[in-house]
This record gives C-alpha cells, sequence and structure tokens, in this order.
C-alpha cells in the first residue's frame, strides 16, 4: 500500500485529484508541468492554499510554500526528513555521493571534513583569485562590444571555480573542462522525458563529458596525495580536501572516490548557480536605472575605481542588496525536496513515512504578503530595517538549517566582488527590450539568451 492510500483523504491537505496510472495521464500531466511550471505550481496554491498534496498510484507529494511550514520541515523537525528525494536520483549518477546527495552519518562525516575549506578566513585567500579573474575579464572587454552576458558569466565563474577549487588555469573555449561543461550546462537545461534505458546522443554526450571531467580530477588527487607533505602546493580548496583529517571521527581522512564527489558538487552546483544570479543582476539592472545610478553612487565613493578586495564587502551594503533582492526574484536553487523519514506532520497535517515534500522557494519570494508588489526590483527590502520586518525564512536562497548550502558564503563574496569590479568598468544595455523568462529545470536559468552591449564609464 503506498502512503497515499494509508491516510483517509480528511487527513490530507487538499489538492487535486489523484493522478491515474498510464502513459497518457502522466504524459498529459509532464506537458502541462513543462510548459510552464511556475504558472502551474503558482495556480495550484491559488486554488489550494499554502500547503497541498498532489497524489498519484506512487504516493502522496506534499507542496509547500509557508514560511512556517518551511521552518517545521527545514528547522524544527529537521531530522525528520531526508534529501533522498527522486529529484536527486539523476544528481546522484554525475556528482556520486556528496555533501549536495548524502544523508545520515555519512553526510555528518563529510561535512566536517569539508567544512574548514569554507570557513570566514578563508574567504579573503579565494577573494584574491575571484578578483584576479574579474579583471582579466575587464581587460579582453571592450567598449560598445556585444555579448551575450549569461556565456560571460558562466565563462567567469568556470574559470574562478577552476582557480579557486584545484588551481586549474581554464585557457580558452576549446579548453577540455570548458567544453565538457558546456555539455553539462546544456544537459541541465533540457528535461529528461526518455526512460533511463532508451540511448540517446545527450546521454552519450554526457557520459563521455563525465568520463573526461573524472580522468582530470582523479589525476589531480593522485598528484596531489603523492606530494601532499610539499611546501609547494596550492593553497586551494582540492589540497584542502586532501589533506582533511576527521577529528571528530576516526581520524580517517576522505578517499579519493569521496573528494572526487565533493569537487564535482562544487564544481557543477557553484559555478552554474552564481552565473544564473549575476546574469540576471545584470539583466535587471539594465530594466532598472534607477537602481544602477545607486549602484554605481555607492562603488564610486567607496572603491574610486580601484578593484574591491573582500575588506571592501563590509563597506557595500546597497551592492549585498542587490545581489540579494536578484536572488529574492530569481532564486538559482528555486526547489528544496525533502522525504519524511518517519511519520510526521507538516501544518498540522499528517505526513506518512516516505511521503515526498517540495518546497518552493520561488513561491515563497514571490508572495505579496512578506514582498509588497513582489514582481518589482526593490534592493532596499533588503536593508537591516526591513529584513527584520520579514518572517523566518521567507528568503532562504541558500535553504536553512543543518542542510543550508555550505558555499554560500563563497557565492556572495564572488558575486558581490564581481559585480562590484565590472559595474565600475562597464554599463551594460540590453540590446532587446524583450522580457526574458525564466526557465525552471535543475536551476533557475534566463529561457533565452541575455544580449547586452557594453557601454564604458
Amino acid at each position: 500500500m503506498t502512503v497515499a492510500n494509508t491516510l483517509a483523504i480528511d487527513d490530507l491537505p487538499p489538492g487535486p485529484a489523484p493522478r491515474s496510472k498510464g502513459v497518457i495521464p502522466s504524459l498529459r500531466y509532464y506537458l502541462n508541468f513543462v510548459t510552464d511550471p511556475i504558472a502551474f505550481i503558482n495556480e495550484r496554491f491559488d486554488q489550494y492554499g499554502d500547503i497541498y498534496c498532489a497524489r498519484s498510484d506512487e504516493g502522496a507529494l506534499f507542496v509547500l510554500r509557508h514560511p512556517e511550514h518551511i521552518q517545521e520541515v527545514l528547522l524544527k523537525r529537521a531530522d525528520d526528513f531526508s534529501k533522498t528525494h527522486t529529484a536527486f536520483d539523476s544528481l546522484t549518477q554525475v556528482l556520486g555521493d556528496a555533501l549536495l546527495t548524502s544523508d545520515g552519518d555519512n553526510w555528518k562525516r563529510q561535512r566536517r571534513l569539508v567544512q574548514p575549506a569554507f570557513v570566514r578566513k578563508r574567504m579573503a585567500e579565494y577573494a584574491e583569485m575571484m578578483t584576479a579573474e574579474t579583471q582579466q575579464l575587464i581587460s579582453r572587454w571592450q567598449p560598445n562590444q556585444e555579448i551575450d552576458m549569461g556565456l560571460e558569466m558562466v565563462d567567469l565563474t568556470l574559470r574562478i571555480v577552476c582557480s579557486t577549487l584545484f588551481s586549474y588555469q581554464v585557457s580558452n573555449e576549446t579548453d577540455q573542462v570548458a567544453k565538457a561543461m558546456q555539455i553539462f550546462n546544456g544537459a541541465m537545461a533540457t528535461p529528461n522525458v526518455l526512460p533511463d534505458w532508451v540511448p540517446s546522443i545527450g546521454r552519450r554526450k554526457v557520459t563521455q563529458a563525465l568520463e573526461l571531467l573524472d580522468g582530470i580530477i582523479y589525476d589531480m588527487i593522485n598528484e596531489r596525495r603523492q606530494t601532499a607533505d610539499t611546501d609547494s602546493q596550492p593553497n586551494d580548496l582540492l589540497q584542502r580536501l586532501v589533506t582533511a583529517v576527521d577529528a571528530e571521527g576516526n581520524g580517517d581522512q576522505l578517499s579519493a572516490k569521496e573528494i572526487r564527489d565533493q569537487l564535482m558538487t562544487l564544481f557543477l552546483a557553484g559555478h552554474e548557480t552564481t552565473s544564473h544570479a549575476l546574469t540576471w543582476c545584470w539583466y535587471l539592472l539594465a530594466k532598472n536605472p534607477d537602481v544602477e545610478v545607486k549602484l554605481h553612487e555607492e562603488l564610486d565613493r567607496v572603491l574610486e575605481g580601484r578593484a574591491p578586495t573582500y575588506e571592501d564587502l563590509a563597506s557595500l551594503p546597497y551592492t549585498e542588496q542587490v545581489i540579494k533582492e536578484t536572488m529574492r526574484l530569481y532564486p538559482p536553487a528555486y526547489v528544496l525536496p525533502r522525504r519524511a523519514r518517519c511519520d510526521t506532520e507538516v501544518g498540522g497535517y499528517k505526513v506518512p513515512a516516505g511521503s515526498e515534500l517540495v518546497i518552493w522557494l520561488y513561491m515563497t519570494h514571490h508572495d505579496k504578503r512578506w514582498y509588497p508588489n513582489p514582481e518589482q526590483f526593490k534592493p532596499e527590502r533588503f536593508t537591516p530595517e526591513a529584513v527584520a520586518e520579514l518572517p523566518k525564512l521567507a528568503f532562504m536562497p541558500f535553504g536553512a538549517g543543518p542542510r543550508t548550502c555550505i558555499g554560500a558564503e563563497f557565492a556572495m563574496v564572488e558575486a558581490r566582488l564581481i559585480l562590484a569590479a565590472l559595474a565600475q568598468a562597464y554599463r551594460p544595455q540590453l540590446i532587446s527590450q524583450k522580457v526574458v523568462q525564466p526557465k525552471p529545470r535543475i536551476t533557475l536559468a534566463p529561457k533565452s539568451s541575455v544580449k547586452m552591449v557594453l557601454r564604458s564609464r
């Protein structure tokens, strides 16, 4: 008996009629959802309220958006829920058993070993690499040059993640790592409609890209292991993972497979989410020149034309507000999936063990109860005074609770430094005023290219 049938209808939140088995109902549901997922889910929230249950022969899916319900899942009853959700099945095939996909004691051990690489005192070291790569991009850009901002941000964040993770320098567009990442990005942006057993050109390309990256990463790990005691090793994240010791456990270290899985997770998830956030940021600034003026005033006053440093970030509050408001409107990780480990409850409703949940952060971030005129781009929503008025977890682009994204501080430092450096040199303007729609896949990417022209400041 499935969890959908273990409770009476009255015990479950309201929701649509159960979806029956068969190709036609599944295809109809899929087409309705994939055409415009945001509108599809938003319509259901409007109809059923802050929490609804979608039942099928496979089980019950609980869908949430209210900050109080999110607190129950991520904070108050965090131990009742795991990340072993079907949404992670395809990711696990690529990322392996790393922080994003692991659970329980295994996750706790990995977190202890990886956490030292992301403590605040390391950020200044990473910041130097971030700024150096950004300054190189400024030197390559030319006034009045037309660019695809999405591709530019993907390339920049890829270079940054390669240099900070394992001191790898992306040479040009024919670089092996860059080519592999292009394949992965394309695959993540395309829904997987075929069963796993059906061969396809796309899957073969992904497999080849994965083999290429695995070969590069394992070679780096083996090389570092062989020379781990020398003083000439780079001060990057790979070195810290190779030498990390679990002082709270048995004093063991990460295996080569575990290091590979961590690097692959941080590599793929880290660079794509930040590149999307920055692309949306440039789009919003071009659409809102009043915000752009305020940003320029702060940058000119604090930096006076020089490259930003980690120490400058505390003096750039409006720059941070611009980034946060961008991630409110377009959160890269727009949903959080969970599975109930045991019989529990959310919002007063019983949630049977094995039930899957999806927290729609996008809907939380666009709720007019917390954000008046939610579609308006207004960085002032994130002044300290305004944030104090928000419900807890009304804004959480990096998740919350024990499973908060370990790279949250890294991503915020990177985004602010890139924005501050580039916005001092250029005012990117949109070539077309056509509205760019979001495309919810693995992350929330722009649905179309964001073509811009670089105007020198």
